[in-house]
């Protein structure tokens, strides 16, 4: 173990060592968790206080939460560590398992391959077609209910026969809860919309959703509430008894849950259609209020609240449990509003899906802030599926105590950066495409950092998974002073200046764990460690399996794949190396003497994982087990090829043509025979596009290149069951 401390204050080492037992998300015994609270951040720092459990609460305000970790390291305690062989993770940290939740909605279009690649063309629809269960969260307090549901398939992903492209039942719904209203057989296969009309209780609700349906063996479970109260917006204008204003403040009243939901006739579906504010909207400070922007059509984005340019936010929550989805927010003005502000102690468990937010003119497209979120289980702030666009400031920020995971959100062309965890905020960012964010003094794609002279104050975090950054004007991703970082399965390529930055200019160091990491492609460094900081790229003091990859950055101009400049011991074991040379092992004193700032005399590198192996790829998961033709698909497993994936002489700009299956080169992706287009390659990840919208389970290969020949996985079933929305 390589990664010391040495010459460091007793504070750091405290910090360090406190960090690692994060980090490493160790097991706590189930009396520590009870006497330290029940949620999973409590669950984490528990495990840092597991030898003074009756003093969890060290800041003594009330509850036991990161921010007791911060106290701990400044009153100058020593953690218990870990037992060695201790299980994990205590930490909502997800596993490798298929998610049953769709990539982003609106996705940017790929370049088109080098090469051919086959078309799918609609083929005839598996005869079973597919089955659809219709599900129904009655919380009328009513029951019976009775509703109408109906579908319609949106596109001829297979031709049909005699299967059905359109369904519509009138149904009864018993019991209260969750219930199964209408299980409908002999669908055709594709991308559908499904409608429910609630008749009685007669509170003229009416919503839509979009769902990938799939010939498979078990029915595709759509699920709807049906809510106790319904408001209805009936005009755009800015006040008035019709108006989303009165219906904000009328919402409160209201029997929970409350549907608040737009007119058709007003705003009708497939024409963007906009409320102009004149003054800020008040916010939604109550509890169990959905919003369903999406329009009869299934689209997600004509019903729109515009902010005029004036100095306010388009929209504020301050209340818990609140569900905004389908709308479009815009053209916060000065003052520095953000378009959509989640703020305040009693903004917990939040989800704002399939929203799109743009145009801040001095703030940020959502800012969460003032301990919005309380950890990561129940109370975190869910943003998913979004698309943020178009703000000075950053695309997503997260500051003073808050807490948010951002799931398959488009983060893109803000100026001031993309994803921030600031001040004390904690990120969970997971399968982001997070891209050109540029023009300001802190354009990075993901970042983590705290107020330069403030030790005193709640460390920043960022759990980073499975994210592409790219093309954004500084590092791909930032951990700065006093901040914490997991940073695991992420692309990070083409960014203007690192893929990865670890440092603390001036004040406390900045940590990170780093594992299944691409830092390819950048304009100057793939990987920097710089002054006190530290960093665990595999075999160090955090516990990281490695299987990084670096490769084809700035060399020539300077940069180094991996640079060590804290004059400290770094390991970065078990990863792929541009100069790893084209053997089944590495050579590494060409890796020391060629990707390595310091030539290996404090940088651990050594086993070397030789991108060559011989070895066949290993397929664990994929997310979404199914989609449409063109969204995202991220491939879990290990042994792909990230350095014959990327090449010198295109300044990586063609990682398509450089993954392709004829001939052979870097990884080629096979589904159902067709190959895919890739967009991105670490050790433990390949994202490809989807060839065709899924019809029916259908066999997943990735073949890597081995030089004179291939080696393929074992086939990996995917087009299996995916959620609504």
């Amino acid at each position: 173990m390589r990664a010391s401390v040495s010459g460091c204050t007793r504070a750091v080492r405290v910090l360090l060592c406190a960090v690692a037992t994060v980090l490493r998300f160790a097991a706590v015994t189930p009396a520590a968790a009870q006497t330290c609270g029940d949620g999973p951040v409590d669950a984490v720092v528990a495990a840092i206080f597991v030898h003074a459990a009756s003093a969890c609460d060290i800041n003594v305000d009330g509850a036991v939460t990161a921010a007791d970790v911060t106290a701990f390291v400044l009153a100058g305690a020593t953690p218990t560590p870990t037992p060695s062989g201790t299980s994990s993770p205590a930490s909502t940290e997800p596993t490798r398992t298929a998610t049953r939740e769709q990539s982003p909605t609106t996705t940017p279009t790929p370049s088109p391959p080098a090469s051919p690649t086959p078309t799918a063309t609609p083929r005839q629809c598996p005869s079973r077609g597919a089955g659809l269960v219709v599900e129904v969260d009655n919380q009328t307090g009513e029951t019976p209910i009775r509703v109408v549901v109906s579908g319609e398939r949106l596109s001829e992903d297979c031709r049909t026969g005699s299967l059905a492209i359109a369904y519509e039942e009138t149904v009864e719904c018993a019991g209260t809860g969750v219930v199964a209203c209408a299980s409908i057989d002999a669908l055709a296969p594709g991308f559908w919309r499904h409608s429910i009309r609630v008749l009685t209780p007669a509170t003229g609700q009416l919503q839509h959703h979009t769902a990938l349906l799939v010939a498979h063996s078990l029915p595709n479970p759509v699920r709807f509430t049906a809510f106790a109260s319904v408001l209805t917006v009936r005009s755009t204008a800015n006040t008035g008894d019709r108006s989303l204003r009165n219906a904000l403040q009328n919402a409160g009243g209201m029997p929970k849950p409350v549907l608040i939901q737009f007119d058709p006739s007003v705003f009708p579906a497939g024409t963007p259609t906009a409320i102009m504010l004149q003054f800020q909207l008040p916010a939604l400070a109550t509890s169990d209020v959905t919003i369903d922007g999406t329009d009869p059509s299934g689209v997600a984005g004509t019903r729109i609240i515009d902010a005029a340019g004036l100095p306010i936010s388009a929209f504020a929550i301050t209340g818990a449990r609140n569900h905004l989805i389908g709308l479009r927010l815009r053209n916060a003005g000065d003052n520095n509003r953000d378009v959509l502000s989640i703020s305040g102690a009693a903004a917990d468990g939040n989800l704002v899906e399939q929203v799109i937010v743009e145009n801040a003119a001095s703030g940020d497209g959502i800012g969460v802030d003032a301990h919005a979120g309380k950890s990561f289980g129940a109370s975190v702030n869910v943003i998913r599926n979004c698309e943020v666009s178009g703000a000075s400031d950053k695309g997503i920020k997260v500051t003073t105590g808050a807490h948010a995971r951002i799931e398959r959100c488009w983060v893109h062309d803000n100026v001031n950066g993309g994803i921030q965890s600031t001040l004390g905020g904690h990120v969970q960012a997971w399968h982001n495409l997070v891209e050109r964010n540029r023009g300001g003094s802190a354009q990075n794609g993901l970042s983590a950092n705290a107020r330069d002279d403030d030790t005193a104050s709640e460390f920043s975090e960022l759990r980073s998974w499975g994210n592409v950054a790219r093309a954004n004007g500084a590092n791909g991703v930032s951990i700065r002073a006093f901040a914490i970082a997991h940073v695991r399965d992420d692309y990070l390529a083409t960014n203007g200046s690192s893929g990865l930055r670890i440092f603390n200019d001036v004040g406390p160091p900045a940590t990170a764990l780093v594992e299944g990491t691409s830092a390819v492609c950048n304009a100057v460094d793939g990987a920097a460690v710089a002054n006190t900081s530290t960093a665990d790229l595999g075999g160090g003091l955090f516990g990281s399996p490695g299987n990084n990859a670096f490769a084809q950055n700035n060399l020539l101009a300077g940069g180094t794949n991996l640079r060590n400049a804290t004059g400290m011991p770094l390991s970065a074991a078990n990863s792929q190396w541009e100069h790893c040379g084209r053997e089944v092992t590495c050579n590494d004193g060409a890796i020391a003497a060629l990707d390595l700032s310091d030539h290996g005399a404090n940088t651990t590198f050594t086993p070397s994982q030789a991108h060559r192996s011989r070895q066949p790829p290993v397929l664990t998961a994929v997310a979404p087990p199914a989609g449409k033709q063109g969204d995202l698909l991220r491939i879990f497993g290990s042994g792909f090829n990230v350095i014959d994936g990327h090449f010198a002489e295109d300044q990586c700009a063609d990682v398509t043509g450089r993954n392709r299956c004829v001939p052979l080169r870097g990884n080629c992706v096979h589904i159902n025979g067709i190959s895919a287009p890739v967009e991105a390659v670490t050790p433990t990840m390949l994202v490809v596009r989807w060839p065709f919208t899924c019809t029916e389970p259908v066999p997943l290969v990735v073949t890597t290149d081995q030089g004179a020949t291939g080696t393929s996985s074992t086939p990996l079933t995917v087009c299996t069951h995916a959620a609504s929305r």
